[in-house]
């Protein structure tokens, strides 16, 4: 796997590069922060709630991967707590929130034991690889709305939402994905409305905003028609319908969203594409690959690249 030392792209200068809408190539990012406890027999709720040993693993493996970007968090639903939201792990990774939020305005994320672990390792990890970019995710409002019982809406939830993304990005976190499930929202052109907020604070931060979407994720062309200072990411097999809508833009880029594997002939043009921005997988690997199964994971990401 030979991405991060391609002469004049490495993960830092591939990412200016995307920042300025001109990627030199796409960044690879494995999915791999719960799935780094395997690396010392944890189970992923025991590494999660340990900084220390969340980001020191997290590295390790980043490194060992040769990944374009350390993933500090994903699909944790570590905001979803923060709004106050409880976590249930009865049923192992990634955990299901219950009750109703009840936060407001500002958030008081200090007050929420999963966030304080987040953005502390989202700082330890900026420390630790001054080189490579550090990446973490929010729940997206909608998929936080589905989460509470449709009570508040997903419009109502934008404000929560960027301050989870304002918090990463002060934190030092380089990109930002926001995580949405592949049911499209309601109201695509209020939605779109509510969150340029967020995207325009992500971009403020000079990060990366990623929206992404795994699955069968066509019902949101209407969203991503709309535009905006963000990359939509996807599984182009799944979502043919955004894969033709974007393979046919001359300037927008995107991301590439695949399943654990070989990628597809469709995910391998697109990632040629010269505005494919990012190939990642749908989902953190946790509960997906075997940690002794992750280098040859990696390697199918890289794959898009050759």
């Amino acid at each position: 796997m030979t991405t991060s030392t391609t002469p004049g792209s490495t993960p830092a200068q591939a990412l200016k590069a995307a920042l300025g809408g001109r990627p030199t190539r796409p960044l690879v990012i494995p999915l791999a922060s719960a799935v780094a406890g395997e690396l010392q027999d944890l189970d992923p709720r025991t590494v999660l709630a340990d900084p220390g040993k969340l980001s020191t693993l997290v590295r390790e493996v980043a490194r060992s991967l040769r990944a374009d970007a350390a993933v500090a968090e994903f699909g944790t639903r570590w905001d979803a707590e923060a709004f106050g939201m409880s976590l249930d792990w009865g049923q192992g990774f990634p955990p299901v929130p219950r009750g109703r939020i009840t936060a407001s305005g500002q958030p008081e994320l200090g007050r929420s034991p999963r966030a304080t672990v987040v953005l502390d390792v989202v700082r330890r990890l900026r420390a630790l690889l001054e080189d490579t970019p550090c990446a973490a995710g929010i729940t997206g409002p909608a998929a936080l709305s589905r989460l509470a019982g449709g009570d508040p809406s997903p419009q109502a939830l934008a404000p929560l939402s960027l301050a989870a993304a304002r918090a990463l990005c002060e934190a030092g976190a380089q990109i930002v994905f926001v995580v949405e499930e592949p049911e499209p929202p309601a109201d695509p052109a209020a939605l779109a409305g509510a969150l340029a907020p967020l995207w325009g604070s992500i971009t403020f931060y000079r990060s990366l905003a990623v929206l992404h979407l795994a699955g069968p994720a066509d019902g949101w062309q209407a969203f991503v028609e709309r535009g905006g200072p963000y990359v939509p990411c996807f599984d182009p097999d799944a979502a043919p319908g955004l894969a033709e809508l974007l393979a046919a833009s001359d300037r927008r880029l995107f991301g590439l969203a695949v399943p654990p594997g070989p990628l597809s002939p469709r995910a391998r043009e697109l990632a040629a594409n010269g505005r494919c921005a990012l190939v990642t997988h749908t989902r953190e690997l946790a509960g997906v690959v075997a940690s002794r199964d992750l280098v040859s994971c990696a390697h199918q990401l890289a794959e898009a690249l050759q």
